[in-house]
């Protein structure tokens, strides 16, 4: 028995250092969402965007926003794959996967219009 478990503090170790290597950082991503200029077209606060075609991203959930901006990426990078707005692909070009994950833990934290969190039906 010992045997069969005698891996898992070094197994452990090395799931943590995963993990905290991908954890997102939001300080970072706030900082890139800043640089960006994403309010020009999603508002001050990302929640009040500026015509109806763009969307509100804040409080929208961190995974679905981090995977539509990788979409975008994929359009820029392979035509036949992704989202297809110019504007998000030419934005996201720029970033690695690690700062995708610092703006959608950021934009996910905010509060909006569609944030539900804690409410129960």
């Amino acid at each position: 028995m010992n045997r069969m478990f005698g891996g898992l503090p070094l197994t452990a170790a090395v799931l943590a250092f995963v993990g905290a290597e991908h954890a997102a950082d939001m300080k970072k991503g706030e900082e890139l969402v800043n640089k960006g200029g994403c309010i020009a077209c999603h508002g001050a606060s990302l929640d009040k965007s500026v015509a109806p075609s763009y969307p509100v991203v804040s409080g929208q959930c961190e995974s679905y926003l981090f995977h539509a901006l990788q979409q975008y990426q994929s359009k820029h990078k392979t035509p036949l794959y992704g989202r297809s707005n110019p504007i998000m692909g030419g934005m996201v070009a720029q970033y690695d996967a690690q700062q995708l994950h610092d703006i959608a833990a950021y934009v996910a934290s905010l509060t909006g219009p569609l944030d539900i969190r804690g409410e129960m039906h």
